[in-house]
């Protein structure tokens, strides 16, 4: 093996254990082979075979199983055969120096090189490292050398994070580690701040899951890996800006789930997947093509303009989706008519925010949603930001009900169960519920929240807290309750649950 930089320091077997704790050791030995032919490891306490102390000791936090090992010879046999090793700054410093300003690098090194070069010989399958810079040519050396050492033909899973000291990425992932054997046991791996230059010769055909975040690779070099990745199930890309194309091969017979969130450069998402059937989105509206989009039963989307999109494109595009979740803001357009329906769709899922100040958006438009998707189950509108005007805030309780608009009516006959989150007074939102109320004759459980989606309400647990909110907020949320129960909790029908959460009588009140 070659020789560890100068910045990592290899020392003797029990250097940074014991250095976590000190206690006297009780006798535990190793016994020799059982009838049955395994061995067994025995302490004063109990006596198990080999293969269920490591099991134990796999199940036991790395920070702790080190310090087991301490006091005992049962687990250091175990520590040194652990083949799950995770490297963070909270498990490889003691508590006392956790927050210690500046954090002591070499230290840390030192200790992360000895465990890997003590675990060589028995090889390490699962290897997370999640490092702190500041980074260098020599922490970068340090790097590959415990790359070198763990990545194996026993490896299966392997996390690299570089926390963003320097905005710059500059690690250049050793490709070269996962060609031949070392790179077809590999199932799962994250890459996170790197530069990742991928050959042809690269092998991973166990790879079932690949993430990438802020990693620096183009789409053709991207898609020559995914070329060799034939078992690829899940694809994971994070801020990945120099793709432009993104291209999933044919031959990827098991890929089912796709996540791109915020690669800003994307233009086109390009998938000849036979078998995908979850897809996420999230960025600037781009090109989607597919392909085999019969497969599609699960798709999120977040950009601007997301719910004119959807009505327009999606019922051709992805004619059997069952679940929909949208992210939206700035949008300009009230929903569209639907021409073509969701004959599949169940579950709607609508985040709505940012809308512009000079234009209040008619939630009653909603509806033709509703009405192009007749086995539509459950419905979730969750409403943030948004702009009430003064003329229109109030509007509605002035010449009740004979004030506010009805659409046609439209039988939505699956619909059971209606969440609006930041339930406020704003016309379209009042017309859109009571729209529900009349023309959902399944409906079971509708809940008007005034609270955002995400407010966490403490239970009244003692020691925990409610999100903090103005007193303004308060008494708004007090006044818009009151209002539902004065003006809607008539309209609702006896078989359907009316919940409407109050204001943590703990945490907000007046």
């Amino acid at each position: 093996m070659d020789r560890c930089p100068p910045c990592v320091r290899c020392v003797a077997d029990d250097g940074p254990i014991t250095s976590l704790v000190k206690k006297e050791t009780p006798p535990c030995q190793q016994d020799g082979d059982d009838s049955q032919g395994s061995k067994r490891i025995r302490c004063s306490w109990i006596d198990l075979p080999e293969e269920i102390w490591h099991h134990i000791h796999s199940l036991v936090p790395m920070r702790e199983a080190a310090q087991a090992a301490c006091v005992s010879h049962a687990f250091l046999h175990s520590w040194r055969f652990r083949t799950n090793l995770t490297f963070t700054k909270e498990t490889i410093c003691s508590k006392q120096k956790l927050h210690e300003v500046p954090f002591d690098v070499s230290k840390s090194n030192n200790n992360i090189n000895h465990i890997l070069v003590n675990h060589s010989t028995v090889g390490v399958k699962a290897l997370i490292l999640k490092l702190l810079g500041p980074y260098g040519a020599n922490y970068y050396n340090c790097l590959d050398c415990w790359l070198k050492i763990a990545v194996t033909p026993k490896i299966e899973e392997l996390t690299l994070v570089l926390r963003p000291w320097t905005e710059e990425i500059k690690y250049n992932f050793p490709c070269s580690l996962l060609s031949g054997v070392s790179g077809n046991t590999l199932r799962h791996l994250r890459l996170d701040r790197c530069v990742l230059r991928p050959t042809s010769g690269l092998a991973m055909k166990s790879l079932t899951m690949l993430h990438l975040c802020k990693v620096r690779i183009t789409g053709d070099e991207l898609g020559c890996l995914l070329s060799h990745c034939f078992a690829l199930e899940q694809l994971r890309l994070r801020y990945c800006d120099d793709i432009i194309c993104l291209a999933i091969p044919c031959l990827l017979q098991w890929f089912s789930f796709l996540k791109v969130f915020k690669c800003v450069n994307l233009q086109m998402v390009e998938n000849k997947a036979p078998n995908l059937s979850s897809f996420s989105f999230s960025g600037n509206q781009i090109q989607l093509a597919l392909g085999e989009s019969l497969t599609v039963k699960k798709l999120k989307l977040r950009h601007k303009g997301a719910i004119g999109y959807a009505i327009d494109k999606l019922p051709s595009d992805v004619p059997n989706l069952e679940t929909l979740t949208i992210h939206t803001f700035s949008e300009t357009v009230n929903a569209p008519i639907v021409c073509i329906k969701f004959l599949h769709l169940k579950f709607l899922t609508l985040h709505t925010c940012g809308w512009d100040i000079f234009h209040e958006y008619d939630y009653l438009s909603l509806v033709s949603f509703l009405d192009a998707s007749p086995s539509l189950v459950t419905f979730v509108l969750h409403i943030c930001d948004v702009q009430v005007s003064k003329k229109y805030k109030y509007e509605w309780l002035q010449g009740y009900p004979s004030s506010l608009r009805q659409m046609p009516e439209r039988h939505h006959g699956n619909l059971k169960n209606v969440k609006i989150t930041g339930f406020c007074l704003q016309k379209s939102i009042i017309e859109l519920t009571l729209h529900i109320l009349e023309t959902a004759q399944s409906l079971e459980c509708l809940t008007l929240d005034t609270f955002p989606v995400y407010y966490q309400h403490c239970g009244n647990i003692l020691g925990k807290k409610c999100p903090r909110f103005n007193r303004s907020f308060i008494m708004e949320a007090r006044g818009i309750i009151l209002a539902i129960r004065t003006h809607i909790e008539r309209k609702v029908p006896s078989t359907v649950k009316l919940n409407v959460p109050e204001p943590c009588s703990q945490c907000h009140a007046l």
